[in-house]
């Protein structure tokens, strides 16, 4: 992996796959939460058709360690920072789950970089009070008890049926992410999740090409959920992934890189 010093000094870890298309959009890819940038590397035959830049958010996988606070805003200025670092003047934004929370604040504070917007297993919508009180409950909990309980119970509610019996080897995968990561950066997660922002009525506001990808399976943020969505913005692209739960893009790689392909020939059509 590359690393790169933000404007603060901390470290940003990335894989940066340049298009041989010079005229290829860039599609950056923000984890969920408390992943890093390995969920997206079934997407690197992507590289074919856009650029890539996978990245670790501050306090996961490699980048530096993170504060003991932090905000949906502050992450999302960092990707800003990166991309600008890197000399990218646009990209469609890839965000799942938490990363797709980024990706409201990098819609609504960075609007002047976004090309596109894919949002993968996410919602607009703040967390309600009982949601919150939880994060804050296990935000504490993670601190003292580790990072392993999280994975055990994070895999038991990431993976549709058939990949929790048949694909043993991808829950272990992400459950292994997840023990790695540091319990200040799962709190930090936590609690920045539980404050942040609804964005449910400043979606039509989001004027750039969307992708709205949801699992057929997923009980965390549903695929009726999505579909409701998906309907609040300006142009919208809608799939719904068979078999696969909160991680589609992860579980149905093959499936989530065919929707992306079919996106941007239709994304590079109106561009031109």
């Amino acid at each position: 992996m590359n690393s790169i010093q933000l404007n603060d000094g901390r470290k940003m870890h990335f894989l940066h796959h340049v298009c041989e298309d010079d005229t290829a959009p860039t599609i950056v890819f923000v984890h969920g939460f408390p992943l890093d940038h390995s969920m997206w590397l079934e997407q690197l035959p992507l590289q074919q058709h856009a650029s890539l830049l996978m990245l670790d958010l501050i306090g996961f996988g490699e980048s530096d360690p993170i504060a003991e606070r932090t905000t949906m805003k502050e992450m999302a200025d960092d990707v800003a920072n990166l991309v600008s670092k890197l000399g990218i003047e646009k990209v469609i934004f890839c965000g799942l789950s938490m990363g797709g929370y980024i990706g409201w604040e990098f819609a609504s504070n960075h609007r002047e970089m976004l090309d596109g917007l894919i949002c993968c297993n996410t919602r607009a919508a703040a967390d309600d009070e009982v949601t919150a009180r939880a994060r804050g409950v296990a935000a504490s909990q993670v601190l003292q008890t580790g990072s392993d309980a999280v994975a055990t119970m994070m895999c038991q509610k990431l993976f549709s049926d058939a990949t929790q019996s048949d694909r043993p080897g991808l829950v272990k995968k992400i459950g292994d992410v997840i023990r790695k990561t540091e319990p200040k950066a799962i709190a930090a997660g936590q609690l920045a999740m539980s404050v942040r922002q609804d964005f449910s009525s400043a979606l039509s506001d989001i004027e750039v090409p969307t992708l709205v990808v949801s699992g057929s399976e997923d009980s965390i943020t549903t695929p009726e959920e999505m579909a409701l969505m998906a309907m609040e913005f300006p142009c919208v692209t809608s799939v719904t992934i068979s078999d696969a739960g909160h991680l589609a893009p992860f579980e149905q790689a093959t499936v989530f890189n065919h929707a992306v392909v079919h996106w941007l020939s239709a994304f590079s059509s109106s561009a031109e």
